[in-house]
């Protein structure tokens, strides 16, 4: 569901004013003895902002070879619009978490997209469409792109020939063009209050602190396990779970379009769960601060089976199971999910343990409070 317009520059607006109200200035305190600073230091300017910063990249590049596209349409241009949108899609896995939920991360990467809206939006002159409606989230951003540039036609002759259109040709460019400035805007406003996020690591809901780590955990649950697995895959519709009955939905494969590079964006996506959790720099993939450290300081350990051993060295093996998993999947997830495949359901499952691992054991040896509800059980 989408959030008030941009509801994360409103939260980061009151991590300032809860910081400010802070005796010492510093937005809390580090109560169990661990510089909580060094982690919002290591996500903002090391994962946050090189990953932002890489994606206004990809998208001005995605714009300009829209463009040339909509000049000249030829097999040439439509290679290169197509090689920059699938270039920005990768990067977005590694951005997303950080905008978990926002009106941002709707209107850049919302599927499945609506044919039927894209459509009459095509047909409506440009001008004429509110973007900023929710009902047209699913007609904008990368999905919407994948469509404009990979689902026209069957072959590559009958898609170019849609951009002799202006109609199409307008659109296509308003598209890429709104998401030049949506994330300009967003780079903007997340450097006003930057210093203030890395200050503010105490333990209410309203600290960045908390704030971040809620949202990577939704991001886990909600955009990496169910949007690119447990959906498009029903996995759900097992014995395992029996109260819940969901058929394989294959059109709910993110890149629908171009499901060839499918599971490249999946394992994008486990790679930024990872970096964050080892905190690995987005750009150099060196160690700084992670979550890791936080759990080796604390000693934090979890009951498996008979045995009291380590967090830390549990989620590695966790990490290990989800990445053997991965390895039995196809590279095109939308063929692979037009009948049940057991090979979802155990990349599902391994990442359920995670899931739990960071949810359950990991908040609550932070002391920290899930700012979010959901009935999946876990």
């Amino acid at each position: 569901m989408k959030k008030a317009t941009y509801i994360f520059s409103f939260l980061l607006v009151l991590v300032i004013a809860y910081a400010c109200t802070d005796a010492n200035g510093e937005g809390g305190t580090d109560e169990d003895g661990f510089d909580r600073k060094t982690l919002t230091t290591s996500w903002v300017n090391h994962l946050l902002i090189p990953a932002i910063t890489d994606f206004q990249i990809k998208v001005n590049t995605l714009h300009a070879t829209a463009i040339s596209l909509t000049d000249a349409p030829s097999s040439s241009s439509l290679e290169k619009a197509r090689a920059s949108l699938f270039a920005a899609a990768k990067v977005w896995q590694h951005v997303e978490m950080f905008f978990y939920g926002t009106s941002f991360a709707n209107d850049i990467n919302t599927y499945p997209i609506d044919l039927d809206r894209i459509a009459d939006n095509i047909e409506t002159p440009v001008a004429d469409i509110n973007f900023n409606r929710t009902l047209l989230d699913g007609t904008q951003g990368l999905q919407t792109l994948d469509y404009l540039l990979n689902g026209l036609g069957n072959k590559d002759e009958a898609i170019l020939t849609k951009y002799q259109d202006v109609k199409y040709a307008n659109y296509l460019k308003a598209l890429t063009s709104r998401m030049k400035t949506l994330t300009t805007t967003i780079i903007s406003d997340f450097q006003t209050v930057k210093d203030a996020n890395i200050n503010s690591i105490d333990n209410t809901i309203s600290s960045y602190f908390s704030i971040q780590i809620n949202d990577y955990v939704q991001y886990t649950e909600k955009s990496f396990r169910e949007a690119k697995i447990a959906i498009p895959s029903g996995t759900r519709n097992r014995d395992k779970f029996p109260n819940i009955s969901v058929d394989p939905s294959p059109q709910a494969t993110e890149s629908l379009f171009s499901p060839e590079n499918s599971k490249t964006l999946y394992l994008e996506a486990y790679d930024a769960i990872q970096d964050f959790y080892y905190g690995r720099d987005y750009t150099t993939g060196t160690n700084t601060t992670g979550l890791q450290d936080y759990l080796q300081f604390l000693g934090a350990t979890i009951m498996v089976g008979t045995n009291d051993i380590s967090l830390d060295s549990y989620i590695e093996t966790l990490f290990e199971t989800v990445s053997a998993a991965n390895s039995n999947l196809g590279d095109n997830f939308f063929e692979q999910t037009q009948t049940y495949n057991s090979n979802f359901d155990a990349a599902f499952d391994a990442i359920q343990e995670f899931v739990v691992a960071i949810k359950g054991n990991a908040i609550s040896a932070f002391n920290l409070t899930i700012d979010f509800a959901d009935n999946d059980g876990d």
